[in-house]
């Protein structure tokens, strides 16, 4: 694969399987990173955060387990549950707030 890593081609999977959680840590596998594009998935422990910080890339974070609390500018944020995804445009600093064990889709595009 050109592109593509750290996945077996030519395989269906669960997005569940993606990651697992782990305790008291935020784990991550990156399956994409090109100059342009980074695709990841990430496991969050309940309790756990991730400070702000600003990307170059717009965000489209893509929550299929648990509930995060996205916080961005200077003091605003929204809750994002299984199910729900969220758009967060480059240098807008954000950061994460783990409200339960979770696991998400993060899509970075430049």
């Amino acid at each position: 694969m050109k592109v593509m890593k750290n996945i077996e081609p030519l395989v269906a999977i669960s997005i569940g399987e993606m990651v697992e959680n782990s305790a008291h840590t935020i784990a991550s596998k990156a399956i994409c990173a090109t100059e342009t594009t980074d695709v990841r998935f990430f496991s969050y422990a309940k309790g756990e955060s991730i400070s702000k910080e600003y990307q170059e890339e717009d965000s489209l974070i893509y929550v299929y387990e648990g509930k995060l609390k996205i916080r961005f500018h200077q003091s605003d944020e929204q809750v994002v549950s299984k199910g729900e995804m969220m758009v967060l445009p480059s240098n807008v600093p954000y950061g994460i707030e783990v409200l339960e064990d979770s696991k998400s889709l993060n899509i970075l595009v430049k």
